[in-house]
């Protein structure tokens, strides 16, 4: 069962032209996503960014950190990662965006279990949000992947990836990884100047550190006290045909809940 992780990136930001090579720690900003990866144990990890020229720094950048990288349309966003699943013959895989550059390894390792252990179609820690946003990791069974790629019509459904799917719990099986607490409402992305300025400026008394620090540690720097020991891993589950978008409540911090939604 062969999973890859799947780095979404580009040069290209309303916003923030450019972010993911802004520098960050002493390096760009997608390099020290990657470096942080490099501990994953699910999968490799797989660049994807667009065959715009605009994009090649990101493909160079790939390469000078010897990991590999995929180039497709930059708008069809949902044939990309597809052709990223083809090519290394995944049979599932991790969506990951650079705008994400604080993502944990060991969360993406957490995930993924859940999503195998779940025999989930697609799963994320943001079906129900309880992590920091910017820390988002969704894992697609490669099939659903490629269920959706052939149906999805809409310009928005194909550039967004995975509301297709999740929007469908009648056919898709879904699971949602949860946290200990309710974090929803701190910001970890990078969209905007200030959201960068946020994470330079919090990680520049720990610049050696920016490769390994894990999100709790970041959470204490950051100004928020983390108080709960260990995960919560509440697992959700929707069967196809289960109806209705409710994945059910979250469990009590500190115990490992499995709560499978069947109904139909």
């Amino acid at each position: 069962m062969s999973v890859t992780v799947v780095v979404q990136a580009r040069m290209g930001s309303t916003r923030l032209p450019g972010k993911v090579l802004r520098p960050l720690a002493g390096r760009p900003m997608l390099a020290l996503m990657l470096q942080r990866l490099a501990s994953v144990q699910s999968g490799p990890v797989v660049v994807a960014t667009s065959d715009r020229t605009l994009d090649t720094p990101i493909a160079r950048l790939a390469e000078e950190l010897g990991v590999r990288c995929v180039r497709g349309s930059e708008a069809d966003v949902l044939a990309r990662m597809t052709l990223a699943a083809r090519m290394y013959h995944a049979d599932h895989i991790v969506r990951l965006t650079a705008d994400c550059p604080l993502t944990d390894p060991r969360l993406v390792d957490d995930v993924v279990s859940t999503h195998l252990a779940a025999h989930a179609d697609y799963t994320s820690n943001t079906l129900l949000r309880t992590f920091p946003d910017g820390l988002d990791v969704e894992v697609l069974r490669t099939e659903a992947l490629e269920d959706a790629d052939a149906r999805a019509r809409d310009s928005a459904e194909r550039e967004h990836v995975t509301p297709f799917i999740y929007r469908d719990p009648d056919r898709y099986r879904l699971a949602a990884h949860l946290g200990p607490e309710d974090l929803e409402d701190e910001r970890w992305t990078v969209d905007t100047a200030e959201d960068f300025a946020f994470i330079h400026d919090t990680l520049s008394s720990i610049a050696d550190e920016a490769c390994v620090i894990d999100w709790r540690a970041f959470l204490a720097i950051a100004g928020r006290r983390y108080t709960v020991d260990h995960d919560t891993v509440v697992l959700h589950v929707r069967r196809p045909g289960a109806g209705g978008a409710n994945l059910g409540p979250l469990a009590e911090p500190g115990h490992r809940t499995w709560d499978a939604i069947v109904g139909g």
